[in-house]
């Protein structure tokens, strides 16, 4: 066998190798996005939010959502603006965010609708003009005062072990 015919038999080999053990980039691995939730008016009722990988019924259609979640809105004190005693300091209702946790996602791109569910009927509800009648957001937090945002102005990267955005919440 000729030097020649020797290297580019190693070089097979090594490309061969590298289809079968992938660089350190390209291992699949889920992550977690933790939502951090802002803003919310009152410990009635329910935060739910929608996570989308597409624009696919966004913002609102549960049925086409990657993951749904629902969880209490109640953090605790059972009254808006009483006081809770922590170990540092006393805080609010106001003052305690909701975090969420949306586990076992492989890296990607996704964006979140969330809205207080305060009468906890499951349901975004609106007045009789069509307007929002309970809290709303969505992540990147864009400007929603005309209608829903579209899917792209909402889309965050979700890369890395865990991945943290802050969704603030709108009342009308």
């Amino acid at each position: 066998m000729n030097k020649q015919h020797a290297l580019a038999s190693v070089f097979i080999m090594a490309a061969m190798g590298m289809g079968v053990y992938p660089a350190h980039g390209q291992l699949a691995q889920d992550t977690t996005l933790m939502v951090k939730i802002s803003g919310l008016e009152g410990a009635e009722g329910q935060v739910c939010l929608n996570l989308f990988d597409s624009s696919a019924g966004f913002p609102s259609n549960r049925d086409e959502a990657l993951q749904t979640q629902c969880v209490e809105a109640a953090v605790a004190p059972e009254e808006p603006g009483e006081t809770v005693e922590t170990t540092e300091t006393e805080e609010t209702t106001e003052d305690l965010p909701l975090m969420v946790a949306f586990e076992n996602l492989p890296l990607g791109s996704y964006g979140v609708s969330v809205f207080h569910d305060a009468n906890n009927d499951g349901e975004f509800n609106r007045n009789f003009v069509g307007m929002p009648a309970e809290g709303f957001g969505f992540s990147r937090n864009p400007n929603a005062l005309t209608g829903p945002p579209k899917f792209r102005d909402t889309v965050v990267l979700v890369a890395g072990e865990v991945t943290m955005i802050e969704i603030m919440l709108n009342y009308f």
